[in-house]
């Protein structure tokens, strides 16, 4: 029997499911999609570390397949009263738990779907948010924490996000000396048809820290659902993002504590150290 003769017998009774890998396909193109719009939205200078910490978060599946699309409020963490000052080496679990303790201070509603990764050069973490006011999907809320140097060089203006993408922007110095960077991009349809996102960025030349807060009105369990805006204002994001106690290596012992708590929370298995 020729070659050709045997590979046909041998896949005889072989038949492919198409529907089913031309939905692989497409997921696969989305995130593929995803990660370079993750890559826009926090500068190229630290292309590798942001597939490596941003990339997870835009894309489901780090729970075991689990497709739960609603905020579910499990377990989340609780921290009463004024923070002691105390510092502890931020965690993949940390920085989530420090990112739904601040949403929940500062807006009315729900989260879950945790997920954070916390490295050598900076942090990163992303919850689904669900308000109470609206209808709708729970949207996604991320924030990173990283080197300043990754926004350029100053002065920074609104001129490379006008330019390329944003349809809003401002800018202004906070008393500290911190810069505050406002944008906002509607209908992306990198996250779904009729999203809208809204990100507040701080650049910190004291600190040499560059946080930036993204709130969307999807998320990725959710596809084809939109709220009519996204999930947090632009005062509420900036409430997050100016929190003083943000920092790459660290965060407050309360939060590291929480971090410990905490469920519903997906481990990407990044590198703490």
């Amino acid at each position: 029997m020729k070659l050709h003769d045997s590979l046909d017998h041998a896949v005889a009774d072989v038949s492919a499911d198409l529907p089913a890998l031309a939905v692989a396909s497409r997921n696969q193109g989305l995130s593929i999609r995803r990660r370079r719009r993750a890559l826009a939205a926090v500068g190229s200078v630290a292309a590798a570390t942001v597939l490596a910490v941003g990339a997870y978060a835009l894309a489901p599946g780090l729970d075991g397949g689990a497709d739960r699309g609603v905020a579910t409020d499990l377990a989340a963490p609780v921290v009463r009263g004024p923070l002691s000052g105390e510092t502890a080496t931020a965690t993949n679990r940390s920085l989530a738990a420090a990112l739904a303790v601040t949403v929940d201070n500062v807006a009315d509603g729900t989260v879950g779907r945790f997920q954070g990764a916390a490295h050598r050069h900076e942090g990163f973490a992303s919850l689904l948010f669900q308000p109470t006011a609206g209808s709708g999907p729970a949207g996604e809320v991320m924030v990173n924490i990283q080197p300043i140097g990754i926004a350029g060089r100053p002065p920074y203006t609104c001129d490379e996000y006008l330019d390329e993408w944003a349809a809003t922007c401002a800018v202004r110095q906070l008393p500290n000396g911190d810069i505050l960077r406002t944008y906002s991009e509607d209908d992306d349809t990198e996250y779904g048809v009729g999203s809208q996102r809204l990100a507040v960025e701080v650049l910190s030349p004291g600190r040499r820290l560059r946080v930036v807060v993204n709130a969307l009105n999807t998320n990725p369990w959710a596809e084809g659902e939109t709220r009519r805006a996204p999930v947090l204002s632009t005062e509420q994001a900036t409430q997050i993002a100016t929190q003083p106690w943000w920092n790459r290596t660290t965060l407050p012992a309360e939060y590291v504590e929480a971090g410990e708590l905490l469920q519903d929370f997906a481990d990407a298995n990044a590198d703490e150290s």
